[in-house]
């Protein structure tokens, strides 16, 4: 399974959309950064965004709400042939309530390369890739962190609809005190869709006895000559690492903070690993990680 890297852009400027109730769909014409901000000013929003053929394009997703209450939010994007997309979403809003769907539908020959970054308030959210054309690929990374009493619920369903598709899930937890995090994954690999390649992996990190985990792994598979493999695991740190950490001087505190950071990051894009990783600690926030502050 090969990704194609195509994308250089790091001197291209930003495109910034914002999208509400008025501006809810979009055509991408051009390769480049783009930059879409959700205004969720009434309950529910619902976009859809149309991406053009042959281009190469960064999407960095954020929430411009004031609202403290639930947010409903859909988002269709439709990635025609050849096109190499990264897409990031970051929520770390402690305050916003947030229900989403995103759905992707990803024609032929194009990669999708997906990170998503949850560090806010109570979530459910809902990811529908469909590969559709042969050659298509998606490579999606989930990081979650949650404290206190949150709740995280999270669906990721791929369907392989075409020969010779691909795709990679990666899903990571980090949960403290009394933080309860669900994954339901579910990859389908439809009759005819022969020669594709189907991977998953979740993985849950709890560093309190009061938390609560569970993933729920699935493998549809109506086609013989294919691939597909899943893994899960939830658990705490072992605490012969907590032990060896402490014997070089780091506290158990600040142990725990950093092997959890380290599990967010593992599967983390180099370009954006910084921002991510600044993002995460900050969250975490050292004085208030044991304490729940």
């Amino acid at each position: 399974m090969k990704t194609k890297e195509r994308i250089k852009l790091k001197n291209k400027k930003p495109v910034i959309i914002t999208f509400d109730q008025k501006k809810n769909e979009l055509r991408i014409l051009k390769s480049g950064k783009y930059y879409f901000l959700y205004d969720n000013k009434k309950e529910n929003l619902k976009v859809t965004i149309d991406i053009l053929k042959n281009l190469d394009v960064i999407i960095y997703e954020y929430y411009k709400t004031g609202r403290k209450n639930d947010v409903l939010l859909e988002v269709n994007y439709n990635i025609s042939n050849n096109n190499n997309i990264n897409y990031n979403s970051f929520n770390n809003n402690e305050l916003l309530k947030i229900t989403k769907k995103i759905n992707f539908n990803v024609a032929a020959n194009s990669t999708l390369k997906a990170y998503n970054l949850e560090l806010g308030n109570n979530s459910t959210i809902e990811y529908n890739i469909n590969l559709k054309g042969e050659q298509s690929l998606v490579n999606f990374n989930l990081m979650v962190y949650a404290d206190k009493n949150n709740l995280k619920n999270y669906k990721v369903n791929i369907n392989h609809l075409n020969p010779f598709t691909y795709s990679i899930i990666n899903n990571r937890a980090v949960l403290n005190h009394h933080a309860n995090c669900f994954f339901d994954v579910q990859t389908y690999i439809k009759k005819g869709a022969y020669k594709s390649e189907a991977n998953q992996d979740s993985k849950i990190l709890t560093l309190s006895d009061t938390c609560g985990a569970e993933i729920n792994p699935k493998l549809l598979i109506d086609e013989h000559d294919v691939i597909g493999s899943h893994s899960a695991s939830c658990g705490k740190i072992n605490s012969e690492i907590i032990d060896y950490m402490q014997s070089r001087g780091i506290d158990k505190t600040l142990a725990s903070q950093l092997i959890g950071v380290g599990n967010l990051l593992k599967n983390v894009d180099k370009r954006i690993i910084k921002k991510t990783q600044k993002k995460i600690e900050k969250r975490m926030n050292y004085k208030g990680f044991e304490s729940g502050r």
